[in-house]
C-alpha cells in the first residue's frame, strides 16, 4: 500500500466515523413521543415494560390520559414509573394539538374498544381521538397496541368476553380500517420492538437537493421466519450504503444487523439494488 492509497484509507475512516456520529445524534434527537394512553388494563404491564425499554433507548415522552385511564391507571404511578418530560389528563388544559406537532412519534399503549371504534369511523370527539386524528394529517408514525380492544384476545377471552361472531367481526373490521388509515398496530409485549421497527424505516435523513432523489424509504421489518441464502452479521449502531454494498456483504443474499442499528434509506437503497434482506435481531 502506497503513501495515497494509506490516506484514502484513513479519510474513509474518518469520514465514516464523522458520518455514524452525526447519524446517531439526529437519531437520538428525533426519539420524542406523544403516548396517548386510553382506559384499557389488558396487556397494561407489558405496554409499560415496553415503554421502559424505549425509554433506556433514549426516548423521551410526552404522556396524555384520557379521563378514564387518568382514573384507573393514575397521573401518579404513570411519573413514578416513566418518568416522563411532561403529563397531563383529559379535562385540565391540555394543547393536544402542540404536544403532537412538537413530538416526532406517536405511541398508543393501551388502545380501548371504544378508542379504536371512533378512530375507525372518523369520530374525533375527545382529546385523545383529536390527537390520533391531528397525527394521522400530519404524516406522524403512530403505533398502536392492540391487547385491549382486539376480540380474540385470550384474556379477554378468559373473562366471559361473549359477544356474537358478527359483533367480533365488527371490532376486527375497526382494527383493518385503523391499519388502512396507516396507522401501525401490535400488541403490548411487542410494542418497544414495533416502534423502533417503524422508527427506522420512516427516519429521514437530511440529503443533498438534486434532479434525481432517492426512493422512499422500505419498511426493514425483524424477521418472523428463516431467510434461506448467505448470510453475513453487521456489528454496527448504524447501517449506510458503504456497509451494504462494501466487501463484507459481497455475495451474501441477508444482511443480520443489531436490534438497535439504525438503518439509513440509503442503505435500504443498496440492499435493493442487490436484492439483500437486512434483519434485525
Amino acid at each position: 500500500m502506497n503513501i495515497n492509497d494509506l490516506e484514502n484509507a484513513l479519510m474513509s475512516t474518518i469520514v465514516d466515523y464523522i458520518t455514524d456520529q452525526v447519524i446517531l445524534r439526529y437519531a437520538d434527537a428525533s426519539k420524542q413521543a406523544a403516548v396517548l394512553f386510553t382506559g384499557a388494563m389488558i396487556g397494561f404491564q407489558d405496554a409499560m415494560d415496553s415503554l421502559k425499554k424505549l425509554k433506556e433507548d433514549n426516548w423521551k415522552f410526552t404522556v396524555v390520559l384520557s379521563k378514564a385511564a387518568g382514573e384507573i391507571i393514575t397521573q401518579k404511578r404513570i411519573e413514578e414509573e416513566l418518568d416522563p418530560i411532561a403529563i397531563y389528563v383529559e379535562g385540565a388544559p391540555v394543547n393536544g394539538r402542540q404536544i403532537i406537532d412538537s413530538n416526532q412519534f406517536v405511541i398508543i399503549p393501551t388502545l380501548t374498544i371504544n378508542t379504536a371504534a371512533k378512530v375507525a369511523n372518523c369520530i374525533n370527539d375527545n382529546l385523545i381521538t383529536n390527537m390520533i386524528y391531528r397525527a394521522m394529517t400530519s404524516g406522524k408514525p403512530i403505533v398502536a397496541a392492540v391487547d385491549g380492544c382486539c376480540p380474540d384476545n385470550k384474556v379477554r377471552e378468559q373473562m366471559g368476553f361473549k359477544v356474537t361472531e358478527a359483533y367480533k367481526a365488527r371490532l376486527r373490521s375497526n382494527l383493518a380500517d385503523m391499519i388502512t388509515y396507516g396507522i401501525t398496530l401490535t400488541t403490548d409485549a411487542d410494542l418497544a420492538g414495533k416502534v423502533d421497527e417503524v422508527f427506522s424505516a420512516k427516519l429521514e435523513f437530511p440529503v443533498p437537493s438534486s434532479e434525481e432523489k432517492p426512493d422512499k424509504p422500505v419498511c426493514v421489518c425483524q424477521a418472523q421466519e428463516k431467510v434461506n441464502g448467505a448470510s453475513v452479521k453487521l456489528d454496527k449502531k448504524v447501517i449506510g450504503r458503504a456497509d451494504i454494498g462494501g466487501a463484507n456483504c459481497q455475495g451474501a443474499s441477508v444482511v443480520i444487523v443489531p436490534a438497535d442499528a439504525v438503518i439509513t434509506s440509503l442503505a435500504t437503497d443498496e440492499a435493493k439494488r442487490f436484492n439483500i434482506t437486512i434483519i434485525k435481531e
